[in-house]
């Protein structure tokens, strides 16, 4: 970090430069040139003198004594006013045009440097120094305290721009880890706000809901609900969402559930990642736990509906590799999805049986709703939105519907 101090006071020194040095000889030329104007006009003024002198000697007004003494004087003012003249430009030129260039060649780069340091991203510079700190300590104590000075680093930085999304979601989980439930629900809060409907919302409205409910002591409040069914508004398996209701149906001794939003988890993850790894974990835990013998059972849970989807041949051109196929079934009142699975556009056609282990809530399923209908989005989020393709069934009740229902998938997003 010292060097890069050091590169940047050079780099402002040199700024400094180009535009002083052309101030600096555009001075000292102009000081020579108001010299030589002046030095001529005292030219001038003499000779003038001296001819009135030689004037009057001839119309006999000036005796001849007289005469020599006055030229005399005449000669030695010109000559002194002359070296006056000289000594006061190299004055002025030394201690006006030489010394405010300097000056303002020690100003600008320093002044420039604290400048940034106070207003600018100058703040930021010290985090390296500070992770690698981390690294060299050996008690807990000492890198809590470190990553408290971090967390007050970035919230300066936050606090100056509150529309830095990697910023404010560094500090808000960094706040989370440190247990300051407050201070994160603050930074996440702050971020919503007037965020568009996109992926990115619904990472922030997860880790927004983890924080309330954390700070609500592990419990589901109305406003960690009402966060919650925003954020799965936007993206049906928002990670943080699918942690806490995964946790929440673990202490209710519903395994399935917990194993069936685990493995939500898993479809929004990079396959063989170490979170992957980690809740492949857990489902073999809980599993074993539960006394089964495979990951996955061919038994539909509680009230279910079967659906075939299949996509058009006239949009196949249409679609690439960032879209996701989305199949949900819900009400005409909720936007929320009462149950909802994905899959890659590459798996079309296919044939899934959605069932109450595919809830979004555990209080929401398709058993707790009279009618409901089927849809199916290609997309690249959940929220559907121009430039995607859907289909959508009749409402029908779900505990009486036997028949397979059958979606193509062709029509333009409005």
């Amino acid at each position: 970090m010292t060097s890069l101090y050091f590169y940047i006071l050079l780099l402002m020194l040199l700024a400094s430069l180009f535009v002083l040095l052309p101030v600096w000889r555009y001075r000292g030329q102009q000081k020579t040139e108001q010299s030589e104007l002046r030095k001529q006009q005292n030219i001038e003024v003499f000779k003038q003198s001296l001819q009135e002198l030689d004037e009057n000697r001839s119309n006999g007004l000036v005796e001849a004594e007289e005469y020599d003494t006055l030229k005399l004087e005449l000669e030695r003012n010109f000559l002194s006013d002359l070296e006056d003249h000289a000594a006061g430009s190299r004055s002025a030129y030394a201690t006006h045009t030489r010394l405010v260039p300097i000056l303002l060649m020690l100003i600008i780069p320093i002044g420039g440097f604290l400048l940034y340091r106070e207003v600018g991203a100058g703040h930021e510079l010290v985090i390296p120094e500070l992770l690698d700190q981390i690294g060299a300590v050996t008690t807990e104590a000492e890198q809590l305290e470190i990553l408290q000075e971090i967390t007050v680093v970035l919230n300066q930085s936050f606090e100056r721009d509150n529309d830095d999304i990697q910023t404010g979601y560094t500090l808000g989980t960094l706040y989370i880890s440190l247990e300051q439930f407050t201070d994160a629900v603050r930074v996440f809060s702050t971020l919503a706000e007037g965020m568009e409907e996109n992926a990115d919302k619904a990472t922030i409205l997860g880790q927004l809901a983890q924080a309330q409910y954390l700070l609500a002591g592990s419990s589901q409040t109305q406003e960690v609900r009402q966060t919650m069914d925003e954020a799965l508004q936007i993206n049906s398996n928002e990670q943080a969402i699918m942690s806490i209701l995964a946790f929440e149906s673990f202490l209710a001794d519903d395994y399935a559930g917990a194993i069936s939003f685990w493995r939500r988890q898993i479809s929004q993850l990079t396959p063989g990642s170490a979170q992957v790894q980690q809740l492949n974990q857990r489902i073999a835990a809980v599993e074993q736990m539960m006394g089964m013998q495979q990951p996955e059972t061919d038994e539909p849970v509680g009230v279910s509906v079967t659906v075939r989807v299949a996509i058009d041949d006239s949009i196949r051109d249409q679609i690439d590799e960032d879209m996701r196929v989305f199949i949900f079934a819900r009400t005409e009142a909720m936007p929320m999805p009462l149950a909802a699975v994905q899959f890659n556009p590459s798996d079309l056609p296919l044939t899934v049986t959605l069932d109450e282990s595919d809830a979004m809530m555990p209080q929401l399923t398709l058993a707790t709703a009279d009618t409901v209908f089927i849809g199916a989005t290609i997309a690249r989020e959940a929220t559907a939105a121009e430039g995607g393709f859907q289909a959508k069934s009749e409402t029908f009740a779900p505990s009486e519907q036997e028949q397979i229902i059958e979606l193509l998938i062709a029509d333009p997003v409005p």
